[in-house]
């Protein structure tokens, strides 16, 4: 084996070793490393057959779930009640700043009393059962057949009245005096009777 200087590189001589380091002449061989890359997994037909329906169940799950949550959380339609048909018999009167005289026409003033828990609406008035009095003073004076009358077979109104209220409501010129009554008629208060028609809702 031979030595050398490990400063000059030179044969060492006289083999002194003193002070020296010796290195062995056999070569070190560096060590090696393989870098080798991940093999990617290949699936076969079937295997993804399998991923894809599965995906395809979860999506579905999910959709039906969320119809499901939509149908339980939407807000109920309550239905309204139907409007009910309502046949009333009234009492009118004369407009008493308007005196009645034979052949004039006058106002007619209605009150609609509503007791029932709903509204109601009165669509149209007409001659009711019954006769048309005067006041028991003009009454007692001779006036028993006034003579008095709506001056149209029917009148079609709109009168909104809510539950347990009376309503009051004006027809302009609804009634006719004629001509042939007694002068005690003049002046007098005429009760009317009348009947309505109309919806309670």
């Amino acid at each position: 084996m031979i030595r050398r200087d490990v400063l000059t590189g030179a044969p060492e001589a006289g083999g002194n070793t003193e002070g020296r380091i010796e290195l062995v002449g056999a070569d070190q061989e560096e060590p090696t490393w393989e870098v080798r890359e991940p093999r990617k997994r290949r699936f076969d037909r079937r295997s993804r057959a399998i991923l894809g329906a599965a995906a395809l169940a979860a999506i579905l799950a999910n959709a039906g779930a969320a119809w499901a949550y939509w149908k339980i959380t939407e807000p109920s339609q309550v239905a309204e009640p139907a409007p009910v048909a309502i046949d009333m018999v009234l009492r009118a009167r004369n407009d008493l700043a308007q005196t009645l005289r034979p052949g004039d026409t006058g106002n007619l003033l209605v009150t609609v009393t509503n007791d029932k828990t709903v509204p109601i609406r009165i669509t149209s008035i007409r001659m009711g059962p019954g006769n048309v009095v005067a006041d028991p003073e003009h009454r007692d004076a001779g006036c028993t057949e006034p003579g008095v009358r709506i001056n149209r077979p029917v009148f079609s109104v709109s009168w909104e009245v809510a539950r347990n209220t009376v309503g009051a409501f004006a027809v302009d010129d609804a009634l006719t005096m004629s001509n042939a009554v007694p002068e005690a008629c003049v002046g007098a208060t005429f009760t009317v009777p009348l009947r309505a028609e109309g919806i309670q809702r």
